[in-house]
């Protein structure tokens, strides 16, 4: 009885271990939540089930994924038990083909070398055959014309054979040197042809057998981001802004994404979901020693991502985006599959367009700049869910150059600069002819006059805000006094001039400053 319930032990885990299946399964990519810092990438894959415990190995994942971030989700009859993985190397499908030819092409000249040494060892032996029959003496002595005749017969045939070795030779080592070169040829392509990637296995268990069971498999990587941009386009000063919502797409994962669903998202899963915690501030003295500081490399774990970024002004690919409203982030849906290969070259795509009813005035500093700049000032884009982002800008038809968007004002007014306006000519003169110096007693007197000119060759009135200053004291013996501002508004605190005009079309407007500053005769005076 003893014996019979040993054997039954013995026997159980040899049955266990059969109960137990391997299967590789291969699996698509259907689905990436693109971050402004990473992605969530999303895998769908089928694989029949056998009733007990089955062991899935999912194949040719990216390597640069994080294994902290893997989920696996299935159905509720379908019992996960484990999810581990591994590195492993991945032979590339695409060039699978090369090396075909290359191993077909080696196997017709390793075929060709057999044949020219088979050739070879034929005329070795006719060779052997000759010289062992070399003895032309017979029972009755030689003629001299038949030993003419055979001495003809044996140049002849040992002449050919041996040119004939000659050029087997020849061959042979041409043969040699095009199946070497092909060698290394081929040894290169399996090289690079050897793909480090990740293999993901995912344990199981379930109560019977399963047709076809369908799993989703998701996990983050780093190497992908987009880069919100813009599209601003004023055909003039009456007409809505056009702003085209643009995303610049980089994908550098090391999988490339075909026909997949995407979505951008505003989110960033680096940062922790955790809100922070305030510690006690303590205060001490210090102490006698230096500490020793040093600098180290990123912490384990840790990925780095480089974007190369050129200027492009060119169209993106037109699409009706849907939006997708979270309680802290926002998504759009690209509505169509789209591919992206994972080459690190930005691929746009355009998300949304907008219509802005903005209030268009100029801008001008002409002690800085004798430039008139273009601003709209835009209320209500609250909701177009912009992010921070470089903007095109393209003024009556002409590319102008490119400004910043920024949303992250607390401003209810959304302030972009549309570039540099040619039809607005500014400048500023100093007027030497009403500028002096002199001596009143103890002090020397500076009176120093400007003028600004403000042109408008625009077909419309224009409003244009200028900004200019007074210098300030930064001593009880310096005094500034203003003799005329041309109304401006004065800032004592900083000294700046302000002046909001409106300049009709084809007129000249001019604004003059004049002041004076006192100060002691000894003392030479700086900033002025």
């Amino acid at each position: 009885m003893k014996t019979r319930i040993l054997v039954f032990l013995l026997s159980v885990p040899g049955f266990l271990f059969a109960q137990e299946h391997v299967l590789e399964v291969s699996s698509d990519i259907e689905h990436v939540e693109l971050y402004t810092q990473g992605a969530q990438i999303t895998r769908i894959a089928t694989s029949p089930l056998e009733a007990g415990i089955t062991r899935l190995v999912f194949t040719g994942v990216t390597n640069q994924l994080d294994p902290t971030s893997i989920r696996v989700k299935t159905r509720n009859e379908v019992l996960i038990l484990s999810v581990s993985g591994n590195s492993a190397i991945h032979s590339n499908p695409k060039k699978a083909p090369i090396i075909r030819m290359l191993e077909d092409s080696l196997a017709l000249l390793r075929y060709e070398l057999d044949m020219e040494k088979n050739i070879r060892f034929v005329l070795e032996q006719q060779e052997s055959l000759i010289l062992s029959n070399k003895e032309l003496k017979g029972d009755k002595g030689l003629v001299l014309i038949d030993l003419e005749d055979a001495l003809i017969i044996y140049q002849k045939q040992l002449t050919q054979i041996k040119q004939g070795q000659l050029d087997s030779r020849i061959r042979e080592q041409k043969l040699y040197g095009h199946i070497n070169r092909m060698e290394a040829q081929l040894a290169e392509f399996r090289k690079s042809n050897q793909v480090p990637t990740y293999e993901v296995v995912v344990t199981v268990s379930v109560p019977s057998a399963k047709r076809m069971e369908r799993f989703e498999l998701a996990y983050f990587v780093q190497g992908a981001a987009w880069i919100p941009s813009y599209d601003i386009r004023v055909k003039d000063l009456t007409s809505p802004i056009k702003l085209q919502y643009k995303a610049d797409i980089y994908n550098n994962s090391g999988e490339n994404w075909d026909n997949v669903q995407l979505s951008l998202s505003s989110g960033n899963p680096n940062l922790g979901g955790l809100p922070p915690v305030l510690y006690n501030q303590n205060l001490y003295f210090s102490e006698l020693y230096k500490k020793n500081w040093r600098k180290t490399g990123p912490p384990p774990g840790e990925y780095g991502f480089t974007l190369h970024y050129d200027a492009d002004f060119g169209e993106a690919d037109s699409t009706v985006v849907g939006v997708t409203q979270k309680n802290t982030s926002f998504s759009f849906d690209i509505p169509t599959r789209i591919k992206v290969v994972a080459n690190n070259q930005a691929q746009k795509v355009a998300l949304v367009d907008h219509d802005l009813k903005g209030i268009f005035e100029h801008f001008t500093v002409p002690k800085l700049e004798e430039e008139a700049f273009l601003i709209s000032k835009i209320t209500g884009w609250e909701d177009l869910n912009l992010l921070i982002g470089t903007g095109n800008i393209y003024f009556e038809g002409t590319y102008l150059g490119q400004t910043t968007i920024d949303p992250t004002i607390t401003t209810d007014t959304l302030v972009i600069s549309l570039g540099r306006d040619k039809g607005v000519v500014v400048q500023r003169e100093k007027l030497t002819e009403f500028c002096s110096s002199n001596f009143t007693g103890s002090k020397k007197r500076e009176i120093l006059v400007y003028e600004i000119t403000l042109r408008n060759t625009k077909k419309e009135d224009v409003t244009i805000l200028i900004e200019d200053q007074l210098p300030l004291s930064s001593n009880k013996d310096i005094n500034v006094e203003a003799t005329e501002i041309s109304g401006a508004v004065y800032d004592e605190v900083s000294g700046k001039l302000t002046w909001q005009k409106n300049i009709p079309a084809g007129t000249t407007i001019k604004i003059r400053i004049a002041y004076e500053v006192k100060y002691p005769k000894d003392k030479v005076l700086y900033g002025l």
